[in-house]
């Protein structure tokens, strides 16, 4: 069997799970289902079969520690104001990325951690 090595599932931080189903819900559209007496909930990006989890025992590390979760988005400014109406703390605006590889900008998610977006436009 061949291995890919594809990303299977990643667990994001949630302190609060409340807050971290109501805001990736809200502004990328994540299907999730809550498990483990609200500890846990699982979430599906679309038809893609890539998913994952919100964890309420992770803690969220720093902007400079950590792995870093890139979504990738159409329409940055407009995902940047979803990310702020939500209660997001923007942190990068849209900026540029050279060599042509587009253009990505970051911003702090309800439970604190730094997460960024990609776009090729």
């Amino acid at each position: 069997m061949k291995n890919n090595y594809t990303i299977n599932h990643i667990e994001i931080p949630a302190p609060d799970l409340n807050k971290g189903v109501q805001f990736y819900s809200t502004i990328f559209g994540w299907e999730f289902e809550v498990f483990s007496e609200n500890e846990y909930a699982f979430f599906k990006i679309g038809d893609t079969g890539t998913g994952g989890g919100l964890d309420t025992n992770l803690r969220p590390a720093d902007e400079k520690q950590g792995v870093q979760i890139v979504i990738s988005v159409e329409d940055i400014p407009g995902k940047l104001a979803e990310v702020k109406e939500n209660g997001g703390i923007i942190t990068k605006e849209k900026t540029e990325i050279p060599g042509g590889l587009g253009f990505y900008a970051c911003f702090i998610d309800p439970n604190g951690n730094h997460v960024q977006i990609h776009s090729m436009e």
